[in-house]
C-alpha cells in the first residue's frame, strides 16, 4: 500500500501525499528560492540517464526544455559534482528543504522520494 511521501501515513487514493499533509501544505510558507533550488536539484539529477548512465537527457518542466548545458554540465563528473554541492546545501537547510518537498511531491513524486531517503 502506497504512503503519504510527507509523513508514511497510508494513502487511500492516487495522491502522493495524505489529506492532512495537502492541508498542511496549502499554509506552509517556503521560499520562492528555497523551492526553485530544490526543484533546480530534480531538474539537473534528472539529466542522468537511469539506463546507461551518460548525461544525455532531457526534462521538461512547465513547457521548459532544459538540458546538461543549460547548468554548465560537460560530464558525469560535473554532474556529481553539481549534486554533491547541492545535497551538502539540502542538508544545511533540511526543515525548509522538506516544506519544499512536499509542495513539489505533486510533479516529482519519485525524485521527492529519493532525495528523503538517499539526501535528507
Amino acid at each position: 500500500m502506497p504512503t503519504c511521501l510527507h509523513c508514511g501515513k497510508p494513502l487511500g487514493g492516487d495522491s502522493v501525499l495524505c489529506y492532512s499533509c495537502r492541508s498542511v501544505e496549502s499554509v506552509v510558507d517556503v521560499d520562492a528560492s528555497v523551492r526553485e533550488r530544490v526543484e533546480r536539484y530534480l531538474i539537473v539529477a534528472s539529466l542522468r540517464c537511469a539506463d546507461c548512465g551518460d548525461i544525455h537527457g532531457t526534462v521538461t518542466v512547465d513547457g521548459t526544455k532544459y538540458t546538461a548545458t543549460d547548468f554548465g554540465i560537460d560530464s558525469v563528473g560535473d554532474w556529481e559534482q553539481e549534486l554533491d554541492k547541492e545535497a551538502d546545501w539540502m542538508r544545511e537547510h533540511r526543515d525548509d528543504v522538506t516544506a519544499a518537498l512536499a509542495l513539489l511531491a505533486d510533479e516529482w513524486p519519485r525524485s521527492v522520494a529519493a532525495v528523503r531517503e538517499t539526501v535528507l
